[in-house]
């Protein structure tokens, strides 16, 4: 999704656009997709969330509510539940059947919410089967939820409380219980979804953090930041290894098993093995930045977007480029 106020559904096997879904009025800047796959939610300048039925290619349900662009959108492993952010400092929780909110929005920041983030699915989401990829451009992707909850508000308050507030991706386990946050306050922060409870702090970033990944089994956590590296943690804070690059990293994605870390660094997706800390390669294709990276959920492929308009699809043994997919009219920013 993106610039082009579509969501679209690619094959990833095949490289071909199954379907272009239309309805936003503006920039979509969020997609996520339900775990079991067929249902899609979106959510853009427009103000609105999209829910989508991926098989018939119809949208099934606007939610209104937010007062300003909505960045960030996710579903709850359900299906029953769409959580979104807005620049209108809120974060909502939405019930997919009524389309209504499901309760009363969250306001915990004084400055607005960049977006939430998903290992499993954001602006490019992986069906189960590896098949249905919707791919997302300017965009910060949402966070996938175990039920009708949302991070909490004593989460957030921690980065409200600093000068710089802003929290710019965040990450979630596989079963749902623990979110890794990273924020222009240049931490990375692990919380506890069922308490609200920050269990560890991770320092080391000297300036904006940019994004967030972990591992689904919560082994191991990692971040990226302006100030040109990217970090490996364990989810009780501490640092593992510091992976210096020579610019700002835009984006990270981790292998499923933690073996692999990569990392979107100006024209480059740089592959890093976690173990050793060394460079594996430098994969070098994109014509632009390239904005996000993602690594399919078998762990198979890696996935990488930029401000060339396309995405590219890469071969994570062999380290080559399979294929590049082209459709979108605006900078792709992030894969998931």
């Amino acid at each position: 999704c993106g610039q082009d106020k579509t969501v679209r559904v690619w094959i990833l096997c095949t490289g071909r656009c199954e379907r272009v879904l239309e309805g936003h009025e503006d920039d979509v800047r969020g997609v996520a997709v339900w775990g079991r796959g067929g249902r899609a939610a979106s959510c853009g300048f427009d103000k609105t969330v999209r829910v989508w039925d991926l098989d018939a290619g119809s949208c099934v349900g606007v939610m209104e509510g937010h007062t300003d662009k909505v960045f960030g959108v996710g579903m709850s492993g359900s299906g029953d539940h769409v959580v979104s952010c807005s620049w209108d400092m809120s974060v909502r929780v939405w019930d997919v059947a009524s389309g209504r909110a499901a309760g009363p929005p969250l306001v915990p920041h004084s400055a607005a919410l960049g977006s939430l983030h998903s290992i499993k699915s954001s602006s490019f989401i992986f069906r189960e089967s590896g098949s249905f990829i919707p791919m997302s451009s300017l965009n910060n992707q949402g966070n996938i939820y175990s039920g009708p909850t949302s991070l909490s508000q004593d989460a957030i308050e921690h980065h409200r409380k600093t000068e710089k507030r802003e929290i710019l991706d965040i990450a979630l386990t596989s079963e749902g219980n623990t979110a890794i946050s990273g924020s222009v306050d240049g931490t990375v922060r692990v919380w506890d979804l069922s308490s609200g409870a920050q269990v560890a702090k991770c320092e080391g970033h000297s300036d904006w953090v940019t994004g967030v990944a972990v591992t689904p089994n919560g082994s191991l956590a990692a971040s990226c930041g302006r100030d040109g590296s990217a970090r490996l943690w364990t989810l009780s804070g501490r640092e593992v290894r510091k992976l210096q690059h020579t610019g700002e990293v835009m984006g990270v994605a981790l292998a499923p098993d933690g073996s692999r870390l990569c990392c979107a660094q100006g024209k480059l997706v740089v592959v890093w093995d976690c173990n050793s800390g060394q460079n594996v390669r430098a994969l070098s294709k994109h014509s632009g930045v390239v904005r996000g990276v993602a690594v399919s959920g078998a762990g198979d492929k890696i996935v990488s977007c930029g401000q060339d308009l396309v995405i590219m699809v890469w071969d994570m043994a062999r380290l080559v480029h399979e294929r590049t997919l082209e459709g979108h009219t605006g900078v792709v920013r992030r894969v998931a």
